[in-house]
């Protein structure tokens, strides 16, 4: 069996070749998805691969993350890319200032839809706390502000970064259960 991967990221493709080899084979589709503009994770990813696979009349799976910090109500959650890309690791440390409560979760919607079938998705989350300040240079997006709970380093202090990284991992094993049905 193929499956499409539509992402502009190598190093997840990468990441998903290997979690569902003797699977699936995956290949990546170089395209942007609509994303629809929700809380949920997990609808972003239905809706987008639904709509991709009648696209392409292909197998298409699609992933979305993101960091929720608990402290400002979930925020940025499903918006983490565009606040990253606006504001950066510097603006999100300065909202925190003086608070506390810096528990929050990384989490991982991964879709995936057959032409002319409903879309399902599978969801892995990993729970942390958010440094004081940046931390380290690996990995990317919020990985130098990330405190994987049982950890006191960022991801950024990581040098296995993508291979430690939980929360994905555990929404593409579902999808690997799934697919194995």
């Amino acid at each position: 069996m193929k499956i499409f991967f539509v992402t502009h990221n190598a190093g997840k493709v990468r990441e998903f070749k290997q979690i569902l080899s003797g699977v699936a084979e995956v290949e990546q589709l170089n395209d942007d998805y609509p994303e629809l503009r929700s809380d949920d994770p997990e609808e972003i990813v239905r809706e987008a691969v639904k709509k991709l696979a009648e696209k392409y009349k292909k197998p298409v799976v699609a992933e979305d993350s993101g960091i929720f910090i608990k402290a400002l109500n979930g925020f940025p959650g499903t918006c983490s890319a565009y606040t990253h890309k606006r504001i950066g690791l510097k603006g999100l440390l300065k909202l925190m200032e003086g608070i506390k409560d810096r528990n929050c979760e990384y989490r991982s919607a991964v879709g995936y839809c057959e032409p002319g079938k409903e879309a399902v998705s599978f969801l892995g989350t990993e729970k942390g706390t958010l440094a004081e300040k940046e931390r380290g240079t690996n990995g990317f997006g919020h990985d130098p502000i990330f405190i994987p709970e049982g950890s006191s380093k960022t991801y950024g202090e990581l040098d296995d970064v993508e291979e430690v990284k939980k929360f994905r991992r555990r929404a593409v094993l579902k999808l690997v259960e799934y697919l194995k049905k």
